[in-house]
Parts: structure tokens; C-alpha cells; sequence
């Protein structure tokens, strides 16, 4: 066996230089101290570069405050260093509305931003003790009912007055706090009666006051404050008259009356009967009558009916006798004419036939029933009064049972915010304009539409007060002009989004449908359109607005030629020079920005401001119709995809020629100074 022989070697330790580790250590120490000092000298340039601006914020104690436009933002104190350029700042406060503001920072460092926070709108119930039809106005809004819903009202202080039938009005000053405050303010009434009680001898007399039966002795009666006449009648007796002072809610109680034995008699009967009869200018009640009278005393009796000349009698009785008159009333006539179709159709007064067809007529000068029927058809009833002296003419065209249920379709309806939507018949017509029409565009190509359902559309756009009861104002466009603000001035600023979010909300909250349903962080329009609010078509609003529901139309709304004509709408007037760039130097009508809605005189269908005012949102995707086709487009919804929405009608700040036709077509997707909305719905 061969054998190999390892030879052991000597062990050798590692050895670290210590020069090396202090070399790697002093490298580290100075990367750091080199990246310290970079970060120093940068943020001292931005803290010497950027310029110290304060805000003042009213009221100061705010929930939250953000400031977008610069990622370097330092707080010193009660002042932000911030860097050069345009910054927007957001402030949010329980009760009051978001501030949205922007602002530019420039070279100074003493620069303050002002900032008033607006209170939200408050809630006021208002109830009164009356329990009957009350008028409740505040500033002059007057609302009717016992209790009044919820008002959604802006802070401040506003005139409360208060109207009841029986009651003493009531007028006062009330402080709205806002912030989302529900105020519950009581009113209770006066009663404008005192309670009277009335008793004679012998009892069970009549009670009049003036003319009008009251009662039956004994009573206790309500009588309003005020004067009365009162007059306690009972045959055989003498009539006694008396006068009262009534003071209201003051309670009084009459000595007992007693009546004296009258053995004088008068029978009195009128032709016709009916008429009222006064003795010695107190009233007695109406013939036949049993009048009980003194002996040996001149009585002066007037006889009085509508349509008769009223006529008088001196009366003198002596005792124990009984007497009996009777006086024919001349009748005051008036000459009636009635024409009737069919012609063949029965015509009654007062129950009486007269005639068929056609029929001249005179009658007594007072009310009369005139009543026109014919089998198959519905009848017609009205009241006539004939004028003595001018002669009358009815025409009447009795309907089908089916045209009376044609027309009996409700044409208007107030929703549960008191918006009033119109009732608007199917049609044809041609939307967009000829190519040789002053102004026009391309996107305004011809197109043959038939709608073939009724709908309803707003009277009226969506104002700022109905809006906020949704979702709080964006309240920087008080910057721009305060009226942007107002109450009943259209809502702006609000994306196609906001407005179909807010009909969403309507619909929710009266028990409707939703029209639209969000997919994949798109809202859509539900198929079949459901029974909830919407925004119209295109189609809609121009059939409805520019079309009024005719097959004719004018190129602007007021007809064919500039300038507007005066109350026409809301322009970019002479009154608007300082808020935009082109006017319509030779037109006023009055508001620099937006007007209250309904301010200038409806279409002929009873729709306001479809020109002028703000724009509208329209819920058709935007899109520019293929030239040429002759086909007729049937309850067209425009495109089903697409990125912008159809803008209609002009605005405030509109003052071209192509802006204020009635052709004039526009498109976005996000809120505008000057486009807002109104509300369109399916008939069911």
C-alpha cells in the first residue's frame, strides 16, 4: 500500500487595516453632511423665495382650510409662506356654505386674502291657531294654508305677516338664523269676534244682522268686530232694532229684549216672489211675508230683486186690523242671442226650454242657468247676466265625449318644490337652420323629427334657492356679480353631472323613478325612460321653446331682425359692459348678470326665458347630425356614447348674431357662469 504524506502548514489570521475603516466612515459622514446641507440651502431658497400672505377668514373658527396650486406651502405664525403664482383656497365651516376662492400670489410680502364665509340657508315652520285658509307672507312671498311646510330660507331678518278669515291680522319681524337651524315660529291669532248672547221675550224671534239670518233667540252668537245692525223679528210682535259695538275678544252679553204685542197685520206678496222688503229702511226678509206693526204708524215698505225696478209703499194700519198688498216688480230686460252647434241641440234657462239651436231672448236683469244639451254630447252649463241695454251674444259648440276628455288632461302640474311644468302635445317640425340663415353654424344641420309622446317641461329654470336644497352653492361667484347668487335667479356653475344628479334627487324624493343610473362612473338614461325628473331632449326644447309647439318659427325668438325687442329676455346688454367684453350697445333691459327667473314675458306656451338668461344643459350626448338625410328622426335621444352634452339657448352674456338665434346649438360637460338647467319629465 502506497502512503501519501500531508504536510501541516503554518495558520495565517486576517488582517483589517484600520486605515481603511476610517476611510469608508469619513465618506459616509460626508454624504450626509453634504445631503444636510442641500436640503438646508433648498428649503432657505424656498423660504426666501416664497412671499407671506395672510388670510382673514370671517368667522375665523373654520373646520378645515386647504390651498391647491403649489406643493410647497410653510405656516408661520398666522401667515403661509407661499411660493409665486395662482393658488385656490378651500374653506369648510358647519353651517355655511364651502368657500371656494382663488388668488395670485405676487412680489409682496404683506399680502391678505379676504375671505367672507356665507351662512347656509335656515328651516322655518310656521304654524297659526286658525283653522282655516291663512296667508302667511314673508318680504311678500305669501304662501296659503292652516301650517306652513318647511321654508328653506337665507339668514336675516324678514317681515312676518299673517291673514286669517275671523282673525286679526298679525305683522312682526322674525331672524332667520340659517346654518342649517330649524326655526318653529307660532302665530297666535287674535280672534277678530267677541261671542254675544242674545235673548228676548217671548223667546225663538229671528236674528238678523243687516240682511242675513243669524239665529233664533236665545243665542250665543260670533260677531266680528265692528258695527251691526240688529233686528229680532217674531209675528205678532213688534220688530225691534238695535245697534251693537262689537269689540274683538271681548265677550258681552245683552239685556234680555222684550218684544211688544202688535195687533196690526200686513200680508205682503211680490210678483215674482222673492224680493226683499225692508220696513222704514230695515230689512224684514224676503216675500211672501207676515209683516206685525204698530197701529197708527206710517210704515214706508221698499220692495227690491236683481233684474226689477225696486218700488216703495206707505203703510198705515189701524188697531186690530189686517191688511194684504200685492206688488208687481217691473222687470229691467236685456235682450240675449244664443247660437248653438249642433244646431239641433236643446237650449233650457233656468231650467226651462226655450229653443233649439238659435235663440233671441229677453230677460230680467239678473242671474240666470243656461243649459245646452244634445245626446252624444257633453252638456253645457254657465251663469248669464242680461245688461239692460246691451244686447248679449253666447256662442256655444257643445264637444264629444271624447274631446271633453281630450281637453280635460291636466296641461300644467306643480311639483313638490312648487315648479310648474306645461303639458306639450306630439308634433313634427324641422330642427336646426338653412344654410343661408344669418349666423349659422354647421353643427345646425336640418333634420326632420317627429315626436310622437306628450311630455312635460319646466315653465321655468332651476333656480339657486331650489338647488341648494340639494347641494350646497359654489358661493365665489358672489365674486364675480352678487345677483349670480340671488335666490330665484337661475342656478349656474353646475355640470351636466350636478343637473341630472339633482333630478335624480327630485325623483327620489316624490316617490319617482330615477331616470339615470351610473355605470362604470358614467350616468346613463335607464331604457325605457322611467317616470322620474329628467332634462329634456334636443328635440324637446326646440319644439317646445323655439318651436312653441308650431310648424313655424322665427330666427330669433322675437322674430326675424336685430336688435331684441324690448322685455324679450336677458341679454348681454349695455348694462353688462362691465362684466364682459361685447354687448348689444342699443338694448337695456336691466341686470348686468342673471335675472330672476320668469322676469321677462313668456313664449306663447307659457315657458320663460328659453333665450336669454342662462343656457341650458340638454340630456342628448353631443354630436354633429349627417347632412342631407331626409328620413324622419322618430322621439330621437340623440347619440348613446359620446363625451360632451348639447348646450341650448342663449345666455346673459351672449350678443352675437349666432349666439341669439333660436338655431343656436353649443355643447360641454362643465359648469359655465352662464349655463344652467330646467326640468323635463314623461307623461304616464
Amino acid at each position: 500500500m502506497q502512503r501519501t504524506k500531508i504536510e501541516a502548514e503554518k495558520f495565517t489570521r486576517n488582517t483589517i487595516h484600520r486605515s481603511h475603516i476610517d476611510q469608508q466612515t469619513n465618506n459616509k459622514w460626508k454624504f450626509l453632511a453634504t445631503f444636510l446641507m442641500f436640503i438646508l440651502i433648498l428649503i432657505s431658497y424656498l423660504i426666501f423665495s416664497s412671499y407671506s400672505v395672510k388670510f382673514k377668514i370671517n368667522p375665523s373658527d373654520t373646520d378645515s382650510l386647504s390651498i391647491k396650486g403649489s406643493w410647497f406651502k410653510f405656516p408661520i405664525g398666522d401667515r403661509v409662506l407661499l411660493r409665486k403664482g395662482t393658488h385656490s383656497l378651500l374653506i369648510e365651516r358647519e353651517g355655511y356654505y364651502p368657500a371656494n376662492k382663488t388668488f395670485v400670489v405676487e412680489g409682496s410680502n404683506d399680502q391678505i386674502v379676504s375671505v367672507d364665509m356665507k351662512k347656509l340657508p335656515g328651516i322655518v315652520n310656521i304654524y297659526t291657531n286658525s283653522n282655516n285658509s291663512t296667508q302667511v307672507s314673508l318680504d311678500g312671498s305669501m304662501e296659503i294654508g292652516v301650517s306652513i311646510d318647511p321654508k328653506v330660507m337665507q339668514t336675516g331678518q324678514y317681515v312676518l305677516t299673517v291673514n286669517a278669515d275671523r282673525f286679526l291680522p298679525f305683522a312682526g319681524k322674525i331672524e332667520v338664523k340659517g346654518m342649517n337651524i330649524t326655526q318653529h315660529i307660532f302665530v297666535d291669532l287674535i280672534p277678530g269676534w267677541a261671542n254675544i248672547n242674545i235673548d228676548s221675550v217671548p223667546s225663538d224671534a229671528i236674528i238678523y244682522n243687516r240682511d242675513v239670518e243669524i239665529g233664533r233667540t236665545p243665542a250665543n252668537l260670533e260677531l266680528m268686530e265692528g258695527i251691526h245692525d240688529i233686528s229680532i223679528i217674531k209675528e205678532g210682535y213688534q220688530a225691534w232694532d238695535g245697534r251693537y259695538s262689537v269689540k274683538a275678544n271681548t265677550n258681552q252679553v245683552i239685556e234680555t229684549i222684550k218684544l211688544q204685542p202688535a195687533n196690526a197685520k200686513l200680508n205682503v206678496k211680490t210678483i215674482p216672489f222673492g224680493a226683499n222688503i225692508k220696513v222704514n229702511g230695515r230689512y224684514r226678509g224676503q216675500s211672501p211675508l207676515v209683516l206685525s206693526l204698530s197701529p197708527n204708524e206710517e210704515y214706508v215698505i221698499a220692495f227690491s230683486k236683481s233684474g226689477f225696478d225696486a218700488s216703495e209703499r206707505k203703510i198705515r194700519l189701524d188697531s186690530a186690523q189686517e191688511q194684504s198688498i200685492e206688488v208687481d216688480l217691473a222687470a229691467r230686460l236685456g235682450k240675449v242671442i244664443i247660437s248653438v252647434k249642433p244646431i239641433d241641440a236643446d237650449i233650457f234657462i233656468d231650467k226651462k226650454k226655450e229653443g233649439k239651436g238659435r235663440l233671441e231672448i229677453d230677460l230680467p236683469t239678473m242671474n240666470h242657468e243656461l243649459l245646452v244639451k244634445k245626446e252624444g254630447y257633453a252638456p253645457f252649463f254657465r251663469k248669464i247676466l242680461p245688461r239692460l241695454n246691451y244686447p248679449q251674444n253666447i256662442d256655444v259648440t257643445l264637444l264629444t265625449e271624447e274631446e271633453v276628455r281630450l281637453k280635460s288632461i291636466q296641461s300644467r302640474v306643480t311639483n313638490s318644490q312648487g315648479q310648474i311644468l306645461r303639458r306639450i302635445e306630439a308634433g313634427k317640425f324641422v330642427m336646426g337652420a338653412s344654410r343661408r340663415e344669418m349666423g349659422r353654424r354647421a353643427n345646425e344641420v336640418i333634420q326632420n323629427v317627429e315626436l310622437t309622446k306628450p311630455f312635460y317641461i319646466g315653465t321655468k329654470e332651476v333656480t339657486n334657492k331650489e338647488f341648494s336644497r340639494f347641494r350646497g352653492l359654489n358661493s365665489a361667484v358672489a365674486d364675480i356679480h352678487p345677483s349670480l347668487l340671488a335666490d330665484n335667479n337661475p342656478v349656474i356653475l353646475v355640470s351636466w353631472s350636478d343637473a341630472i344628479e339633482y333630478c335624480n334627487w327630485l325623483s327620489n324624493k316624490e316617490g319617482l323613478e330615477p331616470v339615470y343610473i351610473k355605470r362604470f362612473e358614467k350616468w346613463e338614461r335607464k331604457k325605457p325612460t322611467q317616470n322620474g325628473y329628467r332634462l329634456p331632449t334636443e328635440a324637446e326644447w326646440s319644439w317646445s321653446i323655439r318651436y312653441q309647439a308650431k310648424n313655424t318659427t322665427t330666427t330669433f325668438p322675437w322674430g326675424n331682425r336685430l336688435p331684441p325687442r324690448r322685455d324679450y329676455g336677458n341679454f348681454a346688454d349695455s348694462s353688462a359692459k362691465n362684466l364682459i367684453p361685447n354687448i348689444i350697445s342699443n338694448y337695456e333691459d336691466g341686470y348686468a348678470s342673471t335675472s330672476p327667473v320668469g322676469s321677462f314675458r313668456a313664449n306663447s306656451l307659457g315657458i320663460f326665458d328659453g333665450s336669454g338668461n342662462v343656457s341650458e344643459w340638454i340630456s342628448d350626448y353631443y354630436s354633429i347630425p349627417t347632412p342631407g338625410l331626409t328620413e324622419v328622426a322618430t322621439d330621437p335621444n340623440g347619440p348613446e356614447f359620446g363625451i360632451q352634452h348639447v348646450i341650448r339657448g342663449s345666455s346673459w352674456r351672449h350678443a352675437s348674431v349666432t349666439q341669439l338665434r333660436g338655431s343656436f346649438r353649443d355643447f360641454g360637460s362643465k359648469g359655465q357662469v352662464d349655463i344652467g338647467f330646467r326640468l323635463a319629465r314623461n307623461i304616464n
